[in-house]
């Protein structure tokens, strides 16, 4: 009789369901457990259209339970809440359940300073209740009579594209409307730190035609229920959006094994963590070196890497030893609500509209399900 294989992944986002997906096909000798306290995974990088109105919500979303019911998967709706030894994940109910090898491929969350009143009054975009409720929001600030302030902390892809995409929202306002104001902070001297001045740059000026502020070097300072401070000025009738990075979940933060900055833990050129033979991290929960530096959150990487985990966890129950992953950049976009994106693609430059396109493209390609690839295309072509 042939020995049942328990594997248990942490996290039902790009890098999960990439996983299971080849360990279902793999083997029935497999005991899949998803562990993911959400009903339903999220395409984040098309949060933007919600806010701006183009895509419906219900289209980024990927029911767990059924695609897991559908591939035999045990899918457990709790949240993992640290690991006992070598072969026990304990949850959030104070339950736990034991495993032979496992995978962490639960994600980030949004980086906010302290506990303070910015953490109180701040908004986020990392969900999809976050996306309509910051609609709802500009919604009522494009039909109120007062002037409205938006401050979108972060002058990097996401803060440009909720910026656009909130500007994309009040392109057809009632006159007899109070003015929008819309800024970028950045604190740093440029805004998209990292991206070569031929692509920041284009960017940049996209949002000021947009009528969008850009402010770079500057911060937020105090933040109260009436107004807050943006570079020594006190700004009232104002939504905060904080975009100013994402760190690692608090499971995750948890696990004693080395981490970066943003608390991804640091793992061996196979995934695996150090010196833990049978568990592996993918995703943005993973920090991968290549080249001295820390391949980026990506969904390209977060698939690739979960495939790659379940083909080494496939190998392992084998006898065959692991292998190394490979990273494989096809390229980045900053894509704006005017229709227009910048980056790289294929190690060539794009821009403008083809550079659109292309985001559409590969979002529309990397979309869990036809049922949800159909819907954004209906969505993007007749609204």
């Amino acid at each position: 009789m042939r020995k049942i294989i328990r594997v248990a992944v942490v996290g039902g986002g790009f890098a999960g369901i990439s996983a299971v997906r080849r360990l279902a096909a793999a083997s029935s000798r497999f005991e899949l457990s998803l562990v993911d306290p959400r009903p339903d995974s999220v395409f984040l990088p098309l949060l933007p259209d919600v806010v701006s109105g183009r895509i419906r919500p219900g289209r980024l979303l990927f029911p767990l339970a059924p695609f897991c019911r559908k591939l035999g998967i045990d899918f457990i709706r709790r949240r993992a809440a640290g690991i006992e030894g070598e072969d026990r994940l304990l949850l959030d109910d104070g339950s736990r359940l034991d495993f032979d090898y496992l995978l962490l491929c639960a994600g980030g969350r949004p980086r906010l300073p302290g506990e303070g009143s910015i953490s109180r009054i701040a908004r986020t975009l990392y969900g999809i209740g976050d996306a309509e409720a910051l609609a709802a929001r500009a919604a009522a600030a494009a039909a109120g009579p007062e002037p409205h302030n938006f401050v979108v902390v972060g002058g990097g892809y996401t803060g440009f594209e909720t910026a656009t995409a909130l500007a994309y929202r009040f392109r057809r306002r009632d006159s007899r409307a109070g003015p929008i104001s819309i800024r970028i902070v950045e604190a740093g001297p440029a805004v998209l730190g990292g991206l070569p001045e031929n692509i920041a740059a284009p960017v940049r000026r996209e949002a000021e035609r947009m009528g969008i502020e850009v402010l770079v070097s500057s911060g937020v300072g105090e933040v109260r229920e009436e107004w807050v401070e943006v570079g020594g000025e006190r700004i009232g009738d104002f939504t905060l959006v904080w975009s100013a990075g994402v760190e690692t979940v608090d499971f995750i933060q948890k696990i004693e094994s080395p981490r970066d900055r943003q608390g991804r833990l640091e793992v061996e050129p196979e995934l695996r963590l150090p010196g833990k033979e049978r568990i592996f991290a993918a995703g943005d929960a993973a920090s991968f070196s290549s080249n001295g530096k820390s391949v980026r959150m990506a969904i390209q990487f977060s698939l690739s890497q979960g495939a790659h985990a379940a083909r080494n966890i496939i190998r392992g129950t084998e006898g065959k030893p692991a292998v190394a992953w490979r990273p494989c950049d096809l390229g980045y976009l900053v894509p704006l609500s005017s229709g227009k994106a910048w980056g790289v693609a294929l190690g060539r430059r794009v821009g403008g509209r083809l550079g659109s396109f292309l985001h559409y493209f590969m979002c529309v390609a990397r979309s869990f399900s036809f049922s949800n690839r159909s819907g954004i295309v209906r969505d993007l072509m007749f609204g």
